[in-house]
């Protein structure tokens, strides 16, 4: 029998602060990425241990919690609520006994303290063998954990070892609480991979308005906005998709000990690599990172104090890295067709742009403070080239530098 994960009530106080990727130069480690694990008990194997159990049922105040499994439990759905609002529901099909779905939502779950945990909604999908889709809404103590919105879509493919896929949505997590956790919003698919998309996540904190969004496709995928602790991280949003993509991370506001509000992480990855991340390391505001790939290694970061931006690039089998850090820095790099960049922008309104096209072709451009360096090398057929708002630029063609 498949073995499947299950739902984890020890969220509070899980917060780990996710690390970067390792230099585009070497694969990416896979400890880098926090792919949840969902461990604990079932509920009885089946639907609130009933098969085709439809409609709304009510719970105490404080809590909306419900389990499904497939089989017995069919995609017409069954929700729960609680008298403060908060609604959770499950939907599926599609499992066997040998490889059921599983599909868990908890919507205004008071787990220690005191708290405000209304109007909280958490559905989860989870469709075929060897599924698990699991959704949290507004969970925590002492804290407004108020108007949160958990979705997570799971759907199961086929894989060379067998049916499978995970979808986490967490939206509005107090851990440990004493914050203010309201209206955040986190949605999850996946079709044969991870998902995880958590808004909202820490203590201390006001960390309000956050939206995180994740994809799959094959892939694992993780959006994270609004996590930290002892700081205001609201209004931040992180997207990531991933088609058939072995890594695919957009993070917007991650941190602690600071402000990291109004920051946007796009990252987009098809059969590729693709990591964003802005005001993720410092008390970064309105800092925005994208990154794109199609079979290619991007990468971008913007962090400091405030409107930074990094854009990266990779096609072909080409890496990009940006890295803009700072106050107003500007970071671009692209690589193409095997071409490798890497563009670095720190200080105040500083800018950096790399280019590289072609197996053997590559590019770095840095401005530090005002002090530049850019380099370029082209294999044949190739070309490359470097700039910095310092003034400093190179072009090679073909296997030659023309200006250095």
């Amino acid at each position: 029998m498949a073995k499947h994960p299950a739902h984890a009530r020890s969220g509070l106080g899980r917060y780990t602060a996710p690390r970067r990727l390792h230099a585009v130069h070497a694969a990416p480690s896979a400890d880098g990425v926090r792919v949840a694990r969902l461990a604990g008990a079932l509920v009885g194997g089946g639907l609130l241990t009933s098969a085709g159990l439809l409609g709304f049922i009510g719970t105490p105040a404080g809590a909306a919690e419900i389990t499904g499994t497939s089989p017995p439990f069919s995609s017409l759905g069954t929700f729960v609520s609680d008298a403060d609002g908060s609604v959770a529901g499950v939907a599926g099909g599609g499992g066997t006994l040998l490889d059921p779905g599983f599909a868990f939502a908890f919507a205004g779950v008071l787990t220690f303290g005191g708290a405000n945990l209304d109007s909280n909604t958490a559905f989860s999908f989870g469709f075929g063998p060897n599924s698990s889709s699991t959704s949290e809404a507004g969970l925590g103590g002492d804290a407004n954990l108020s108007g949160n919105t958990a979705t997570s879509d799971a759907t199961s493919a086929l894989t060379p070892t067998g049916f499978f896929g995970t979808a986490l949505a967490v939206a509005g997590l107090g851990a440990p609480g004493f914050a203010n956790l309201s209206d955040n919003t986190a949605t999850a698919w996946t079709f044969g991979g991870f998902a995880e998309a958590t808004a909202g996540e820490g203590a201390f904190a006001n960390l309000s308005g956050n939206l995180a969004w994740a994809g799959s496709q094959f892939s694992d995928v993780i959006a994270g906005a609004g996590e930290g602790s002892f700081g205001n991280f609201s209004g931040n949003s992180a997207y990531a998709y991933g088609l058939e993509s072995p890594l695919v991370q957009a993070l917007a506001g991650i941190g602690t000990d600071g402000n990291f509000s109004d920051n946007l992480a796009i990252a987009e990855g098809t059969f590729g690599i693709a990591a964003a991340g802005a005001g993720t390391t410092g008390p970064g505001n309105h800092d925005m990172a994208t990154a794109g790939s199609v079979a290619g290694n991007a990468q971008a970061y913007a962090d400091g104090a405030s409107n930074n931006n990094a854009a990266a690039s990779a096609v072909g089998g080409g890496v990009g890295y940006a890295d803009a850090r700072g106050t107003g820095n500007t970071a671009a790099a692209l690589g193409v067709a095997g071409g490798t960049t890497t563009a670095v922008a720190v200080g105040t309104n500083e800018s950096a742009d790399a280019t590289a096209v072609g197996a053997g072709s590559t590019a770095t451009a840095e401005d530090v403070t005002g002090v530049s360096v850019v380099l370029a090398t082209s294999g044949l057929g190739g070309w490359s080239d470097a700039s910095t708002s310092g003034g400093a630029w190179t072009v090679s063609i073909n296997g030659a530098a023309l200006v250095s």
